[in-house]
């Protein structure tokens, strides 16, 4: 699980205000207000891969110095591994969109970003039985007629920040993107459920109360080994279009 380590959902519009001369004027030119406040804004697109899986950019001037980015992203993945000695299927399920302000501080593409993700990752676990038998919480039990299944997520609402490179908006044409940040997801919230059979289990419904007392313990011990993954890595690299 240390591995997998394993952020809102907004769009944003903006509007071009104009005005044009009456017919005593009539060569006047509209005046868009986004040229007021950027002198020459674009908009870019940009499709990404990275630790949040892939991704798709859509980026705003505000000023010459700030973008507005729109950023989502999704991927699955399935891996196993061993939990305090019990063995799982993981299946991670990557989704998040997050909405961030670009400051490009220098008259180059370095920029320093901050914002805020609808973070819905999350992995789901299916324990796999060792020799036709599983310890949990201590205790040895038959696989026989037991399962144990889990579900791992964080908070939905994923402060970030973090620096980069490129300015997708400057000029048009194809560019290159770089980003390397932190989101800050909380502490992981565990749940795991015992599914026991007292028809097929030895000690019957005597035995499926223990296990899911068990099971308690065991959960306790994974949000114990989780409790300090409260930050995620955001790394990606990618490339744009300016239109």
């Amino acid at each position: 699980m240390k591995k997998i380590i394993l952020s809102c959902l907004s769009l944003c519009a903006m509007s071009s205000l104009a005005f044009a001369g009456g017919d005593i004027v009539p060569d006047v030119k509209p005046v868009v207000m986004e040229e007021v406040l950027s002198g020459n804004p674009s908009m870019a697109v940009g499709l990404k891969v990275g630790t949040l899986g892939l991704g798709l950019d859509i980026s705003k001037s505000i000023t010459q110095k700030l973008n507005l980015r729109l950023n989502v992203n999704g991927a699955t993945y399935t891996t196993t591994d061993t939990q305090e000695g019990i063995e799982y299927d993981f299946d991670l399920e990557l989704v998040t969109a997050g909405l961030l302000l670009d400051y490009y501080p220098m008259d180059n593409e370095f920029r320093v970003s901050a914002g805020a993700y609808y973070n819905g990752n999350e992995f789901t676990l299916d324990a796999k039985a060792s020799g036709g038998t599983y310890t949990i919480g201590g205790n040895t039990y038959d696989a026989r007629g037991v399962s144990l299944k889990g579900l791992v997520d964080f908070d939905e609402l994923a402060p970030y920040i973090g620096i980069g490179w490129g300015n997708s908006t400057k000029k048009a044409g194809w560019g290159f993107s770089v980003d390397l940040g932190v989101m800050y997801h909380g502490e992981p919230n565990v749940d795991l459920t015992a599914v026991c059979d007292p028809t097929l289990v030895a000690g019957g419904t005597g035995t499926c109360a223990t296990i899911n007392t068990d099971v308690v313990t065991e959960e306790q011990d994974l949000l114990n080994e989780l409790s300090d993954y409260k930050l995620y890595p955001v790394v990606s690299v990618g490339v744009t279009y300016t239109f």
